[in-house]
């Protein structure tokens, strides 16, 4: 994959239409800097007329010098575009709804008013020197003729890239990849730009699939937080980057992603997700004694990811009545005791009954294995003193 692959990171855009979701001016600032400490290389920003707070929290983003090129999102408003102009962002990012569903019930305009509206909008913008890119809100439910026909006439007014939203997730991979390649096809040498809801559950793979059909701007958010379901996560992505296409990672450093994770759920107040890829609690946590024999052997067993190349590390929960002689026994050796063949099978079997009352964290294993093993120490030792006398 040789052409320039661009993740557009929109956690304080999108992701702040989370339900619930506030930052303050202090996290929007952290956020930023751990997104360029990550490596993403474009970061969007609400529009700049949203609100006085909104203004300056704009501006003061931009004077943070950043190597991700901010951009600000905004709807094809004449006031909109000279207020974002008015701020020092890279560039703006136009969008308007072009389905029939958004057409009828949310701007009410016809595609050739909404032709109308975009076109000065765009040369607008690269006549001040700014980059553009101009997104039809609800592509995927859009009518083809209708979504080609407003896309030819933004790319001949100079728009740098265009971008197919699945607004509301209704779209399949296998849908997503043909659209793009359309447009790949019919736009050459103008970047596209996919960004994928989830309320389906397909947004990771409709993204995958885009870059695979040849979109050159991928939309994520930190944890996926954004409108209703969000929509595909930055971890997520990577995690598909890292097996599928490392050479689009160099520039990157996942060793921050836990950071920036972790520090977006504490604004928020909740919690990472159970199956959030590469940093949710249990990511690298391994259970069954059928997988834990094989990872303490070797990880890629059961690994496809390296939790060092994260700055993580794998564990083994050996406190559960799924847990396996060869765990047990790796444990022990840790903390020092050599166990033979049927000790370490009688402890296991201890361990496994004493865990169906719950699960045990490994405080309470290694005390567990530790009162085990001084038990039979001191049996056998009393049983020595009787057949001594």
């Amino acid at each position: 994959m040789r052409r320039e692959i661009q993740l557009l990171d929109s956690t304080l855009r999108e992701g702040e239409q989370f339900a619930g979701a506030y930052f303050s001016a202090e996290q929007r600032r952290s956020i930023v800097s751990l997104l360029d400490a990550v490596g993403v290389p474009m970061i969007e920003l609400p529009s700049p007329i949203a609100s006085p707070d909104t203004r300056q929290a704009v501006e003061d983003l931009c004077a943070l010098g950043t190597r991700a090129k901010l951009v600000a999102h905004v709807r094809c408003a004449e006031a909109d575009v000279l207020a974002a102009l008015e701020t020092p962002v890279y560039g703006l990012n136009l969008f308007y709804g072009t389905s029939t569903e958004l057409r009828s019930f949310s701007h009410g305009r016809r595609i050739e008013q909404i032709i109308t509206d975009a076109v000065p909008l765009i040369k607008r913008v690269r006549a001040e020197g700014r980059y553009v890119r101009f997104s039809a809100e609800d592509a995927f439910r859009s009518d083809l003729i209708d979504l080609l026909t407003v896309f030819d006439a933004a790319v001949e007014a100079g728009a740098q890239r265009i971008g197919l939203p699945d607004t509301v997730g209704v779209a399949t991979p296998r849908e997503v990849e043909r659209m793009i390649r359309l447009c790949a096809e019919r736009y050459p040498g103008v970047g596209i730009e996919f960004h994928g809801h989830n309320d389906t559950g397909c947004a990771i793979a409709n993204t995958v699939a885009a870059l695979e059909g040849g979109a050159d701007c991928l939309d994520v958010t930190v944890l996926g937080i954004g409108e209703r379901n969000g929509i595909a996560s930055l971890s997520g992505l990577l995690a598909q980057m890292y097996i599928h296409y490392p050479e689009l990672l160099p520039s990157y450093d996942l060793t921050r992603l836990p950071l920036l994770d972790q520090y977006v759920a504490q604004s928020l107040n909740v919690a990472i997700p159970f199956n959030n890829p590469i940093t949710a609690p249990g990511a690298f946590t391994h259970r069954a004694g059928i997988h834990t024999k094989a990872v303490l052997r070797n990880p890629r067993a059961y690994e496809i990811l390296n939790p060092l190349d994260f700055g993580l590390v794998r564990s083994v929960d050996v406190g559960s009545r799924y847990t396996g002689r060869y765990a047990v026994g790796h444990r022990a050796v840790e903390l020092g005791l050599n166990l033979g063949g049927e000790a370490l099978a009688d402890l296991t079997a201890a361990l496994k009954a004493h865990a169906e009352q719950g699960a045990m964290n490994q405080e309470e294993v290694d005390a567990f294995i530790r009162a085990w093993n001084h038990t039979q120490t001191t049996s056998s030792e009393e049983e020595h003193l009787i057949w001594e006398h």
